[in-house]
């Protein structure tokens, strides 16, 4: 017993001794008073000097462990690059086999406000694409781009284009009955207007237009008096005029002198000579006077004379006559292509003016519709359609014709990104986030009582094994006690 006593006591007290020195190592939480006087060792020793352990742990964690140069070169590894790979690969070929749309796969981001971030990105876009077009390099461009693609461009295939369709619209005009009625309706109102017209012919019809007419009958004065002369040699013309003749001669010759020759043997007498008359080649020029002299005396009668005559003698019937008749050249090819040839030098004439007269009126309506809410509209319409369009549908019609080696591609490409950014970016993003701090933060943060038995469930073993050792060192101690005494 003598033995057996102090080493029961030694190992008690050692065992107590370093199971209250483990507990001190976080107990008491807090500080402790009685009457007034601090309590030595409260807090513990961890509760105490909590804010020092958890900044030096931080500055050990964010130095030496996840330094950016450390998580660098951690994630700038083979392996990790393998696995990107590897995980694009994978993803690009799930994608292949897939029928859900882009809109299925982004249906929950953002919290369940889908289609609110949505509308705002495409409205976003809309507005952005908006204010591009009323910038004034955007206008400029446009201006540059129609006169170097357009109006610069040989000009061959315009004016092949506007002689088809002038062609087709004249050939229209001519056949058209509404265009037919509307020009017999614009002469009816123009006769109705001369037949309550005092003034004389000369007085109506510009003074150049007679002096070109009196021009064009001296220099073409042949061809009139051979006109004329076919005029006459039409049957129904003789007839006309040997009827006229007798018609005359039986109101104004004496009967005495037609009881010995007939009316129509005058008739044909006085024709005859008329025809000698006008074959005449001598009297060419005499022939032209009379038809000048006509002209004058025409000119001198008042137009109300002459056309309510004509109204009351013409119907509607003889009026669309007219209008057809005064149509009908125009529907002849070599008149229309006269036509086309006039229209085509005037415009080729004129092609300088055209252009800037273009360009101004493109520049001003893009100025209006740069500024019009219709603009917007139409964008944010277009702009949704395309997105409809885009998330609908299905992601595999995306990577359908993805073959193997774009998908090895698209695997570097993304490698080559990845390394990019971990070179240049992820250094500075791991000193941003300041480790050191964000642990030393979060230390601060732990309730002691947790910390303790986070720290006691990872180092239980070992904390039994320092309280049995106090034991053994108590009983150690206890057994030497009485051996020194035998000495």
């Amino acid at each position: 017993m003598r033995f057996i006593i102090p080493i029961l006591v030694g190992a008690i007290i050692g065992y107590i001794t370093n199971w209250l020195a483990i507990k001190m190592l976080f107990r008491p939480y807090e500080e402790k008073k009685i009457l007034g006087l601090h309590i030595p060792f409260t807090p513990g020793l961890i509760p105490k000097e909590k804010s020092r352990i958890a900044k030096s742990v931080g500055d050990t964690i964010g130095v030496y462990l996840l330094s950016p140069e450390i998580v660098t070169e951690a994630i700038y590894s083979d392996k990790i690059n393998n696995q990107l790979r590897e995980w694009v690969e994978h993803n690009i070929n799930k994608f292949k086999e897939t029928n859900k749309s882009i809109k299925d796969f982004t249906m929950n981001i953002g919290n369940g406000n889908y289609y609110k971030s949505l509308n705002i990105i495409e409205e976003k876009l809309a507005n952005f694409i908006c204010s591009q077009f009323k910038k004034q390099k955007f206008k400029d461009e446009i201006l540059n781009l129609v006169e170097d693609k357009v109006l610069n461009s040989p000009m061959d295939d315009f004016y092949k284009v506007i002689d088809e369709r002038l062609e087709l619209f004249i050939y229209e005009l001519s056949v058209s009955e509404e265009v037919k009625i509307t020009f017999k309706n614009l002469i009816d109102k123009k006769i109705d207007e001369l037949a309550n017209d005092e003034r004389t012919l000369n007085e109506i019809i510009p003074e150049d237009f007679i002096n070109i007419l009196k021009k064009h009958i001296n220099e073409n004065r042949e061809d009139i008096i051979n006109e004329l002369r076919g005029i006459f040699e039409e049957p129904s013309v003789n007839m006309r005029i040997k009827e006229s003749i007798t018609e005359f001669v039986s109101q104004n010759v004496s009967r005495a002198i037609t009881i010995f020759m007939r009316p129509e043997l005058i008739s044909d007498k006085i024709f005859n000579e008329i025809e000698k008359y006008i074959y005449n080649r001598e009297n060419d020029e005499n022939i032209i006077l009379v038809i000048m002299a006509s002209i004058d005396k025409l000119l001198d009668w008042k137009a109300a004379n002459i056309f309510s005559d004509i109204s009351s003698k013409i119907d509607d019937e003889d009026m669309l006559n007219i209008s057809s008749t005064l149509l009908s050249p125009i529907s002849k090819k070599e008149n229309q292509a006269k036509i086309l040839d006039i229209v085509e030098r005037k415009i080729k004439y004129s092609e300088a003016d055209i252009k800037e007269s273009l360009l101004n009126l493109i520049s001003n309506k893009i100025e209006v519709i740069s500024n019009s809410e219709v603009l917007y509209e139409k964008t944010l319409s277009i702009v949704h359609d395309i997105f409809q369009m885009i998330i609908n549908k299905p992601v595999s019609c995306i990577f359908e014709n993805v073959d193997k080696s774009t998908v090895t591609s698209i695997a570097n490409f993304s490698k080559v990104i990845f390394d990019n950014f971990v070179k240049s970016k992820l250094p500075y993003i791991v000193e941003l986030l300041n480790i050191s701090k964000v642990v030393e933060d979060e230390i601060n943060k732990f309730d002691v009582a947790f910390a303790e038995k986070i720290i006691i469930e990872i180092a239980n073993k070992e904390l039994k094994a320092i309280t049995w050792l106090g034991a053994l060192l108590g009983g150690i101690m206890g057994m030497l006690s009485p051996l020194l005494q035998l000495i």
